[in-house]
């Protein structure tokens, strides 16, 4: 049976020289005169070299701020140093200079740290359990119906003509959901207490001065949601128009979101979070959040593991929001929360907080009412692995093909969709200023989004009914369990799956690089031969 093992660092690693990294411009004593006197460089206007200046290297640009103050003036423009940067990303407290620095002195500790981890695992192996053969589950595929096309909005084939999506979307839902999901898993953790009405008012007057602050700082400015703003915030991006319409009165501009971070955002997280800190304290006389403890004595955990014996992989989160640290509600607060100057209400908040339990509930269910072969289950929690993601993805592209087909104006009311799509419509939906705009370009206007529609029971139930013909009409399947279903071909997790989960470890295992074609047919004939002893290792190869 495989185990993950701990890390130990190996001590025999070849180090590299540190970088020189410095700060402090060294110059005679004496009065330094300017290098550019008798140079015709005096002529060229300093807006000519800033731009010359932008197409030098790293290197070459530490040379040429030796030259003289003027070009070392000229060479630490931020408009330089943000092209080195490659981002738009600027934390309030330093210059793209400083970030730029910090960020390459970060990775020389990353590489060194990788060295230790892989010399580390070069000398461990792993070993093989005997038993019964396992083997991944196979979906059941959809019926090949004849489909009557023709081109609508950014549609230029039907839905069911193809396994993978057919149309681009802006946002990247893969990553997104696992986030997603990952989010609501924590602030279960404190459904009970945001329960209170006197908090969820805190969390909304928070929520307000946080979205306050991004509205007065430049779009480039890092800012750093708690989880509990997160969460409100939440509430707020699954209602579209809402969300627009408040942003426009409140904040004369939509506040774009994003629960990704890319690189640098998350080499910056910590100091941007210190800095909407104390932004917060400075604005509202009150503590956004108590700041992240460093202990000088405590090791340092390793940012980089091996999990059951993969490629080294890095750990390092890319959600947005900080939650090391979870702001301490207090019973009696010297500011009036009653006001909420926001469209949605408490009760939205405190539905919302049920959406990750009836999500599960309802994965779980239709996995049990779909026939799938070699099905062990996926744990307690809702399947993301990459052969569910493709469905999951397809039945949100269905989903669209239709509001685009059946528009709300032709008198067809598209109620509330499946949990299934709503994990990608939720997903989509993350990122305002983007699903937007894939909105008018793929569906022709923008899908609103009511959580929890109040509606006539007997309406509710006869638009349901309508919407399970017209799709079972419209894709051969029924729409609850449309997500289990593959389209086109069935053995996508077959060999899709064992690539994403197993290929890793058994690459180390069996010597298999990834790029040698050659050994992909023996990979697969060992690998089918993989046996497992007990339910235990399913966790590990399901």
């Amino acid at each position: 049976m495989l185990q993950p093992k701990k890390l130990k660092i190996t001590e025999n690693v070849s180090r590299r020289s540190q970088p020189k990294i410095t700060w402090q411009h060294s110059w005679s004593s004496d009065e330094t005169k300017n290098g550019l006197e008798n140079s015709h460089f005096q002529i060229i206007p300093t807006e000519v070299i800033l731009h010359i200046f932008k197409y030098l290297s790293v290197h070459d640009l530490g040379n040429v701020s030796l030259t003289c103050r003027s070009f070392k003036m000229i060479a630490d423009q931020d408009e330089i140093w943000e092209l080195k940067c490659k981002s738009s990303t600027k934390l309030h407290s330093k210059s793209y200079k400083e970030i730029y620095i910090d960020w390459m002195y970060e990775k020389y500790l990353r590489n060194i740290e990788l060295e230790e981890v892989e010399a580390h695992y070069r000398e461990e192996s792993s070993y093989f359990g005997c038993g019964e053969p396992c083997e991944p589950p196979q979906y059941p595929i959809r019926p090949k119906g004849q489909h009557r096309f023709a081109s609508i909005g950014g549609f230029k084939q039907h839905p069911n003509k193809s396994q993978d999506m057919t149309i681009d979307l802006s946002v990247d839902v893969d990553k997104t959901a696992h986030e997603l999901i990952s989010l609501l898993e924590k602030a279960s953790q404190f459904r009970s207490q945001w329960r209170q009405s006197s908090i969820i008012k805190q969390m909304m007057t928070r929520y307000y001065r946080f979205m306050q602050l991004k509205a007065s700082s430049p779009n480039n400015i890092l800012l750093i949601p708690t989880l509990d703003i997160e969460i409100i915030w939440q509430t707020h991006l699954l209602r579209p128009q809402m969300y627009r319409d408040d942003c426009i009165r409140l904040f004369h501009r939509i506040i774009d979101h994003s629960l990704l971070t890319n690189e640098i955002e998350q080499f910056l997280k910590e100091q941007a979070f210190i800095d909407t800190c104390k932004l917060y304290e400075e604005r509202f006389g009150e503590q956004y959040c108590p700041l992240p403890e460093h202990n000088d004595n405590k090791p340092i955990a390793p940012k980089y593991v091996h999990p059951v014996f993969g490629p080294v992989k890095c750990v390092i989160p890319i959600y947005s929001y900080w939650d090391e640290t979870n702001f301490d509600f207090s019973s009696v607060s010297s500011t009036n929360h009653n006001d909420n100057p926001f469209s949605f209400t408490a009760a939205d908040i405190i539905l919302d907080g049920n959406w990750l339990n009836l999500c599960t509930k309802y994965m779980k269910e239709m996995s049990s009412a779909v026939p799938v072969q070699n099905l062990y289950g996926y744990g307690f929690g809702i399947d993301l692995r990459k052969a569910s993601m493709i469905r999951l993805k397809k039945s949100y592209e269905r989903f669209l093909y239709m509001s685009t087909k059946y528009l709300p104006s032709n008198g067809y009311n598209f109620i509330h969709p499946t949990y299934a799509i709503d994990i990608i419509w939720h997903s989509h939906m993350q990122e305002p200023l983007k699903y937007a705009s894939d909105c008018i370009r793929l569906v022709g206007y923008v899908i609103d989004h009511a959580p929890w529609p109040s509606v006539d029971t007997n309406k509710k139930k006869s638009s349901c009914d309508d919407t399970m013909n017209t799709w079972k009409k419209e894709f051969d399947n029924d729409m609850q369990t449309d997500h289990l279903y593959n389209t086109k071909r069935n053995d996508y997790d077959y060999w899709d799956d064992l690539k994403q989960e197993y290929i890793p470890w058994v690459e180390l295992e069996l010597g298999l690089p990834n790029n040698n074609q050659e050994n992909m047919n023996t990979f697969y004939d060992k690998l089918l031969n993989f046996t497992c002893t007990s339910n235990e290792d399913f966790k590990y190869i399901n």
